[in-house]
């Protein structure tokens, strides 16, 4: 209970985190014409050939259908799912090390991870709270001896994300390092896993190019340590702090990196299983080295927590307390500085799209020609045609308005309405113009080219 009350105490603002950028697309999902278009929806690959039924199809589709576009159910979900981890990497740290207060330090330094931070702020990515919920489940009934449900947890963790396929290896080490009686009821899950495997790659081919695309070459030891190095945590913080001494970074990486070890050998079982339940969540996403993302080590983050968590246990205090010491002290303003740049960026989506959607709602027919949009603007809240998701399909950017947009795409001209049209709309009355400048919207000019 305690770790689920510092989830709440420190991070209630991501309640208040609103839909932006790519949520968007998922909230596009519907409304089924019948049952069979409802499978459709929820097991056909979308977005770059990712199968998610239970963390993107379902959760956008199931609590759109009952709540509508409002971001706090699907909030309190998310909340609720990293609640249920909680409790589970709890049970698993006493089962471990019998000790209460490594399972409070494990949990407390898993929620410090900069990484979960993005996860209970950005909606889209609910895909990573989930699949480390089934993990942890399945992990504590293989150590509970419940072997069926462990598998049909497990099964269906590969459902909320394809990661959970390296669950049979954390199962497996687990099994080597406490309790090799029980190997057997792991290995024909690998089976499980490679038929999974398969079938992705059958249903939905990884892309050739671009940042998806798969490359197994030297470029995969870079990009371990990118993600080593973002998980120890002085990177994420100096990543915000970007004006303090540059010598700050690697002293600091190295100060952590020291004590991370330190902890993992003062830990000894619960530190060998933490190092590789890290490796092992880690590695499938080391040959997409143009996709490196904070948000995909929150899985691996709990093998980190573990480590510290496990230190304790051994009552190597000098070890264990002093890498959750330096773990939290850096980790915790890095993750309230993560939590207010979503926060923010969700408001700016917020303010637009509500301001453009009221004024669409008191002048219905009216096609509104947006002007004076930033940057932050169309990327947070245009790009991806939220617009559409409340029913309106007459709203573009005015001609010009987009030399004020800097999006590395490059495709805010698409959006632009041409601007013989344009003069022809509005001379007819047909048409407004709303300034939302400054994240306000209210009506503008424009006098064309």
């Amino acid at each position: 209970m305690a770790a689920c009350a510092f989830l709440f105490a420190f991070y209630w603002r991501g309640l208040d985190c609103w839909f932006y950028q790519d949520d968007f697309g998922w909230l596009h999902l519907g409304p089924a014409k019948d049952f069979g278009d409802f499978l459709q929806i929820l097991f056909a690959p979308k977005a770059h050939g990712n199968i998610r039924p239970w963390s993107e199809n379902l959760f956008f589709y199931g609590l759109k259908a009952l709540f509508g576009v409002n971001p706090l159910p699907f909030r309190l979900v998310v909340f609720l799912t990293m609640a249920g981890s909680l409790f589970v990497l709890g049970a698993i740290m006493r089962r471990l090390t019998g000790s209460a207060a490594a399972a409070l330090v494990t949990q407390v330094c898993w929620l410090a991870s900069p990484a979960v931070a993005a996860v209970l702020c950005w909606t889209c990515i609910y895909n990573q709270a989930q699949y480390v919920l089934f993990v942890l489940l399945a992990l504590w009934l293989l150590m509970e001896g419940r072997y069926a449900a462990q598998a049909a947890v497990f099964t269906l963790g590969l459902g909320a994300l394809e990661l959970a396929v390296m669950y049979p290896a954390i199962a497996t080490l687990y099994t080597l390092v406490y309790d090799r009686s029980k190997l057997r009821r792991v290995l024909p899950l690998y089976l499980v896993s490679g038929a999974f495997t398969v079938l992705h790659f059958v249903v939905a081919p990884a892309p050739r190019s671009g940042p998806y695309a798969i490359q197994v070459d030297g470029r995969v030891w870079k990009t371990l340590w990118s993600y080593t190095e973002m998980a120890l945590g002085p990177e994420r913080l100096m990543h915000f702090l970007w004006d303090w001494p540059a010598w700050l970074l690697p002293a600091g990486t190295a100060m952590m990196a020291v004590l991370l070890a330190g902890a993992a050998l003062a830990a000894r079982k619960t530190g060998l299983l933490g190092a590789g339940a890290f490796l092992l969540l880690l590695a499938p996403v080391l040959p997409l080295p143009e996709h490196v993302m904070d948000y995909l080590l929150t899985g691996p983050s709990v093998g980190i927590a573990m480590i510290i968590g496990g230190a304790v246990a051994a009552k190597r205090w000098q070890a264990g307390g002093a890498a959750a010491v330096f773990f939290l002290a850096v980790c915790l303003p890095a993750s309230w500085k993560v939590m207010t740049w979503n926060l923010e960026r969700s408001h700016v989506a917020r303010d637009l799209i509500q301001g453009v959607v009221a004024y669409g709602r008191a002048h219905p027919g009216k096609t509104l020609l947006l002007t004076g949009m930033d940057t932050d603007q169309f990327v947070a809240g245009f790009a991806d045609l939220p617009f559409e998701v409340h029913g309106m399909y007459n709203v573009h950017l005015a001609p010009g308005a987009e030399t004020g947009i800097r999006d590395a795409a490059g495709i805010a001209p698409l959006y632009v309405m041409k601007e013989e049209k344009a003069r022809v709309l509005l001379e007819s009355g047909e048409a407004v113009v709303l300034d939302v400048s400054g994240g306000r919207v209210r009506r503008g000019g424009w006098r064309g080219g």
